[in-house]
């Protein structure tokens, strides 16, 4: 009877060192891209928050908890014949939702 306490312990102390390591590893790929994102804004590839984007919708910056949305809205007209102007930023998407109108 202690023989098979003592494997099945054995079992369950080499399966929860397995499971740790798996979490170390995933832990280790979620840091490895983490870089990558920094390196981006600081080439400049993406475009930073409340940058115009009009031309390029979606190369927003990823914030630090959620990707920036490309948010467009018209500009006021100073002349009521003057042609509609869209004009778009990065924002942060529940921001962008608070500032529509209802």
């Amino acid at each position: 009877m202690t023989k098979i306490i003592l494997c099945l312990a054995l079992c369950a102390f080499t399966l929860a060192h397995a499971l740790t390591e798996g979490k170390k590893d995933a832990f280790e790929n979620l840091l490895d891209g983490y870089g990558e994102e920094e390196v981006a804004r600081a080439n400049k590839q993406c475009l930073l928050r409340t940058h115009e984007c009009t031309n390029n919708r979606h190369g927003c910056c990823r914030g630090e908890y959620m990707k920036d949305e490309c948010t467009c809205f018209y500009a006021e007209k100073k002349d009521p014949k003057a042609k509609d102007v869209e004009v778009c930023s990065c924002q942060q998407p529940w921001l962008s939702k608070q500032l529509k109108p209802l």
